[in-house]
């Protein structure tokens, strides 16, 4: 299968030696030490769990709240639709009357890749029952070895609704080891350690197997032996080692920011399934903007989770008027100065590529798109990490990529 959806499919757009050999502006950004904590403060979504302090009962109440999704987008629960008494049962497992102040006691480490989500249970929701590849109570997917504040308990002890490094939700107690010792094991999880460059790699763990996402950062690893998290019989943490499966491809260090190497690894994913929230816990599986994400922590950059929180945290470079023409927001996208850039529209994010015969391109995880055919216009899955031409979509009811742009955004 292709995973180049183009008019000018004849050029090899699949090829990061040819995105980097056609790029003529400047490349780089600023040091990740130094970009970090303005992007964390620019999208306010960005934290450091093990550095959280007292947080009072009604402020984590809030949290809680704001971690919902919509009711409207799980009428439909393990495809049952919900009731007002199976409504009532969920929510009151988020055990609100039973919320006591965070005292900078309770952290804990990931031992597994698990999901995040918006609500305790594992149910899928949907808006309606054939809302085929979306569960609307998933936020993502977190990596092993991820640091969480451990916030509150469900009302059957069977969750933790938590802080992680880029999102607030529900995780399994199971997938978690507690320690009071938050400095200690920050300490420990900050050693060196390569970076992966895989667009997928997989970690022989005590527990089973677990997958990495590209950009995972492996410290202490050695020999493929990496010093890696357990729980005792009390849920507390202790250290074991994992081995890191073959094949894996790593760098020694956080690469430097250039044309050819940024190319590189946003071409990688090609063909990466599509997954809300990163749904599949087998194999990694990309949104546009965990896709996004995964790309910039390659190089050591901090993205927050979301599009739209990933846009906030960037520079616009240009921006778009609502109902600019087509020819006209492609001149000024011709005028792009530096790299890398996103592009950032309602409810989607994507990597900018460059120019083919005046034709601008991204790469980004897609879902689906809209298509003209033979008077009328139909939905074309994608459902997956493709290269594309901005053109697409024009001529439809929703416009092309690139007349729904909002702003081309710099680190």
């Amino acid at each position: 299968m292709s995973h180049v959806i183009s008019p000018h499919e004849s050029a090899p757009l699949d090829d990061p030696g040819f995105w980097s050999g056609n790029w003529r502006a400047g490349f780089g950004g600023e040091d990740p030490k130094l970009a970090n904590p303005r992007l964390a403060r620019r999208s306010e979504a960005v934290w450091e769990p093990f550095a959280l302090g007292p947080v009072d009962a009604d402020t984590l109440g809030d949290w809680i709240t704001a971690a919902l999704t919509p009711e409207s987008w799980w009428a439909v629960l393990g495809s049952r639709p919900v009731d007002a008494r199976r409504r009532s049962r969920l929510l009151a497992k988020l055990n609100l009357e039973k919320l006591r102040p965070f005292t900078e006691n309770r952290f804990g480490v990931t031992l597994r890749r698990t999901n995040l989500r918006a609500l305790p249970t594992t149910l899928r929701g949907h808006k309606q029952n054939d809302e085929n590849g979306f569960d609307r109570l998933q936020h993502t997917a977190l990596e092993p070895l991820t640091p969480l504040a451990l916030l509150h308990e469900s009302a059957d002890g069977t969750w933790r609704f938590v802080q992680a490094p880029d999102y607030r939700g529900w995780v399994k107690g199971s997938d978690v080891a507690r320690t009071d010792a938050p400095g200690e094991t920050a300490r420990l999880l900050a050693r060196p350690g390569p970076v992966l460059l895989s667009p997928r790699a997989e970690l022989d763990t005590s527990c089973g197997a677990t997958p990495l996402q590209m950009g995972s950062r492996l410290p202490g690893l050695r020999d493929r032996l990496l010093p890696y998290p357990a729980r005792d019989e009390r849920g507390l943490l202790t250290w074991t080692r994992a081995r890191l499966a073959d094949p894996a491809e790593l760098a020694p260090a956080y690469p430097p920011l250039n044309a050819r190497f940024f190319f590189a690894r946003a071409l990688a994913p090609l063909g990466v399934p599509y997954g809300w929230g990163g749904l599949n816990l087998e194999a990694p599986a990309l949104d546009c903007s965990r896709f996004v994400q995964d790309v910039f922590r390659v190089f050591g950059y901090r993205l927050p989770r979301d599009a739209a929180a990933q846009c906030r945290a960037t520079r616009p470079f240009l921006q778009f008027a609502p109902g600019e023409p087509h020819e006209s927001r492609a001149r000024k996208l011709a005028g792009l100065e530096q790299g890398p850039a996103l592009l950032c529209m309602p409810g989607h994010v994507m990597i900018y590529l460059g120019r083919v015969e005046g034709c601008h391109h991204a790469v980004h995880a897609l879902w689906s798109y809209r298509k003209r055919d033979n008077g009328s216009e139909r939905v074309v899955p994608a459902g997956r990490v493709v290269v594309t031409s901005l053109d697409l979509g024009r001529g439809t009811s929703s416009g092309s990529l690139l007349e729904r742009l909002a702003s081309v955004n710099l680190l």
